[in-house]
């Protein structure tokens, strides 16, 4: 990965191959790292398998952490940090062939912080916008926003965004002020039938997902935790790709178990009551020996914790 552009005033003009991967690298990272998982797991999925999943893969992303996330590159504006990474993100995913991703900016919960803490999100926002909005033109990004009613403050910059972007290829989906309630009434509703189902959720620096659940669209996805926050900065791209690597697997381990689940032996019910319940099933592979991330995923007999 190169290293990131000298910042200036006039960021938005910068050219983003500066420090974003090239594709065909990100691809053979995603290559190496899926063989390394395969291969130290022991789980036997074929590379075909993975790349076929990435096509169709949705992820929805909890972006979170940025608080508390300390980074030492002096070099990108705090303000920018969280855009940053997700068009890092949505850049990975679209090499590797995904269409669809989702993410979360804020609920309607950030709210009660109080007024200083919520318009330090908005500001975030507001000086992010030009570097999402350049990204996705340039890249045939569709940004399409959820919940942000027309009272929000800055519904008119994302309007603008929305419009600038309608004909694009890669569809992204950023919740702003989302909350359950406003998916029971008729407009949320009508509005989160119309999305894709959602397979994998991933949450940042907090093992739980709260305040941000879509209702049908998340019954057959799978979890995966990342314990590092959502910054540009603390996130170099082949972690990226691992992470998506991990979202693959968690997809595939679960295939065919969640709310469709048959056992069709008693063979295979003894098998896994003794590795669930009487070995406790929970395995730690290192990915790599200078480890910087940690990914937790359910498999149907316990636990795997990837260190990468």
């Amino acid at each position: 990965m190169k290293k990131n552009p000298k910042w200036n005033d006039d960021f938005i003009k910068i050219n983003y191959r500066e420090f974003l991967a090239p594709s065909d690298l990100i691809r053979d990272d995603f290559k190496k790292i899926w063989y390394n998982i395969c291969k130290k797991s022991h789980i036997n999925i074929d590379f075909n398998t993975a790349i076929s999943t990435l096509k169709d893969l949705v992820i929805y992303e909890a972006i979170d952490g940025s608080r508390t996330t300390l980074t030492t590159n002096k070099l990108v504006k705090s303000d920018v940090e969280n855009a940053l990474f997700i068009i890092n993100y949505i850049h990975v995913l679209k090499s590797l062939g995904a269409k669809t991703c989702f993410m979360m900016i804020h609920t309607s919960y950030n709210r009660e912080r109080g007024k200083i803490e919520f318009e330090k999100i908005l500001t975030k926002v507001k000086n992010s916008a030009p570097l999402i909005k350049k990204y996705c033109m340039e890249n045939k990004v569709i940004c399409s926003f959820i919940c942000a009613n027309k009272k929000h403050e800055l519904k008119p910059i994302l309007n603008d965004i929305s419009e600038q972007t309608k004909n694009g290829e890669f569809l992204s989906y950023f919740l702003f002020d989302y909350s359950e309630k406003w998916a029971m009434t008729r407009e949320g509703n009508r509005t989160i039938m119309n999305l894709p189902d959602i397979d994998v959720h991933i949450r940042h620096t907090k093992f739980q997902f709260s305040g941000g659940w879509l209702p049908e669209k998340m019954s057959r996805s799978v979890f995966v935790y990342s314990q590092n926050g959502c910054v540009y900065s603390n996130w170099k791209s082949d972690e990226i790709v691992a992470l998506i690597a991990i979202s693959v697997l968690a997809k595939q381990l679960h295939s065919g178990e969640l709310l469709n689940k048959s056992y069709k032996t008693q063979n295979e019910i003894i098998s896994r009551y003794r590795q669930r319940e009487l070995e406790l099933f929970n395995k730690k592979i290192e990915l790599r020996k200078d480890r910087k991330k940690l990914f937790i995923i359910g498999s149907p007999i316990g636990i795997l914790q990837f260190y990468y």
